[in-house]
């Protein structure tokens, strides 16, 4: 016999002599409805029902294949590298190319040494360099006012001797613009107290005597560090300064 689920219009073939009495209650197998059946007149096409548990008795029907399943489409994925980390890779790069220079913090009074920049002029390879161990800071010179000034040490990378060596200072505001340039020879040192002294020709005088006091910037032996001493005067406002650069611009082989 032909059975039609009330719930789903699903139909099942049913042998009726597993019934009990010419009315019984059945559960469709698609939805799980129960129903009650009749004994029909017509035969369909049909596949496997289930009845309630109490008339499991009357299983043994069979069961329609189930739909085919379709696997949903591949997701498809984005060639390339998303433009933000195209952008991110080529600053990365520039800065490899470039360099990093060290940014300097300025509260009016101080300066963070260790944060100087430091390079060599128009890129250009030179036997000598600067060593990371710049100090900066202000004082007030009894002729200019207050001063700004840096000390650091460069020195010999080559396995020769190096004479006349020069170091250029450089100021910048915040929009990085050089608002002052300073030279000094290594080996012109001068204490804190001298330099709070002595006027300002004084002080350019010493920063530009070439071979050093005691000859210290003259043959300098590989490996070996001679100490530079830049100092910054007629300054302008504090506040428009925001960094400051230090690199050698000339050196001489022996």
């Amino acid at each position: 016999m032909i059975v039609a689920c009330e719930s789903c219009n699903t139909k099942f073939r049913l042998d009726p002599e597993r019934l009990k009495g010419p009315r019984s209650r059945v559960r469709c197998s698609r939805c799980g409805h129960v129903f009650t059946v009749t004994h029909p007149e017509e035969e369909d096409l049909v596949v496997h029902v289930d009845l309630a548990d109490e008339f499991s008795e009357t299983a043994g029907y069979t069961t329609a294949p189930p739909p085919p399943y379709i696997p949903p489409p591949p997701r498809k994925m984005k060639a390339g590298l998303p433009l933000k980390q195209v952008l991110v890779l080529g600053l990365s790069l520039l800065l490899l190319v470039v360099g990093v220079f060290w940014l300097v913090d300025w509260n009016g009074s101080s300066i963070d040494s260790e944060r100087g920049k430091i390079g060599r002029k128009d890129g250009i390879q030179l036997p000598v360099s600067i060593m990371d161990t710049l100090q900066a800071y202000f004082l007030e010179n009894a002729h200019a006012g207050q001063i700004f000034v840096v000390e650091g040490e460069v020195v010999n990378e080559s396995p020769k001797a190096v004479s006349f060596v020069l170091v250029e200072g450089k100021l910048y505001t915040a929009n990085n613009e050089v608002a002052q340039t300073q030279r000094c020879y290594p080996g012109n040192m001068m204490t804190r107290d001298e330099v709070s002294r002595f006027s300002i020709s004084e002080i350019q005088n010493h920063m530009m005597n070439r071979e050093g006091r005691n000859l210290k910037n003259v043959h300098i032996p590989s490996s070996t560090r001679v100490p530079f001493m830049l100092v910054f005067h007629n300054l302008p406002e504090l506040h428009s300064l925001n960094d400051y650069s230090v690199e050698v611009i000339s050196a001489k082989l022996d």
